[in-house]
């Protein structure tokens, strides 16, 4: 499995790979000139989590989207992130976005998000997880 490095600090956020695209990127900086702000918004909070973790962030900005699956999203405006805790210091490792459309988390993002968080977890132990790191490519 590869990950794409998207911030890093005194922790690092990265986001699964798919071949050589990484949604959760695609989803930040492309999309509808009416969610520009809220994707921006996104990012600092993303650059902030990096820096502090997510411990030391605004509750409101992240929420947990799933207990059981342990899937959690980052929330500004209409939008959300959805990522579950790494290891080794890469504590958030976002899947994919959507766009809210009502009071529940996207179920299908969920479980997507799942789906990536067990394959996440089988390559870390297979040691077969590498990060791309954009500086290097």
């Amino acid at each position: 499995m590869k990950l794409k490095q998207l911030f890093s600090g005194n922790f690092e956020i990265v986001a699964i790979l798919d071949g050589e695209v990484c949604p959760a990127e695609r989803f930040l900086l492309d999309g509808e000139k009416s969610t520009e702000a809220s994707r921006l918004g996104l990012m600092q909070m993303l650059s902030e989590v990096a820096e502090v973790g997510l411990q030391k962030v605004p509750q409101s900005w992240v929420h947990e989207a799933d207990k059981t699956l342990k899937i959690y999203e980052f929330i500004k405006g209409p939008l959300r992130l959805f990522f579950f805790k790494g290891k080794n210091g890469q504590i958030a490792v976002c899947t994919t976005g959507v766009r809210k459309s009502g009071d529940k988390a996207d179920n299908a993002a969920v479980k997507k998000a799942a789906k990536l968080r067990n394959d996440y977890y089988e390559a870390l132990k297979n040691e077969t997880l590498t990060t791309v790191i954009e500086n290097e490519t």
